[in-house]
């Protein structure tokens, strides 16, 4: 049984409403993390990957580095 069978539509919407609260929370707070006060002022080259797959797939560097992963190659 899946998890839609097991709740009804008004605790799903209170459920993605709160997920949806959190999810913006964390950007939040990862922006900060990058100096900026909002959302908004996040700019490209704020954005690292944390493993080599990941840089690879978003085509932006791993943190630390410079250089995108098999890129030109």
């Amino acid at each position: 049984m899946g998890l839609s069978a097991r709740l009804g539509p008004v605790e799903d919407r209170r459920r993605l409403a709160n997920h949806l609260r959190v999810m913006t929370m964390e950007a939040q707070t990862l922006a900060r993390a990058c100096g900026e006060v909002h959302l908004l002022h996040l700019e490209p080259e704020d954005l690292v990957a944390l493993t080599i797959e990941s840089a690879a797939m978003a085509r932006v560097p791993p943190a630390g580095t410079n250089r995108i992963p098999w890129e030109g190659l």
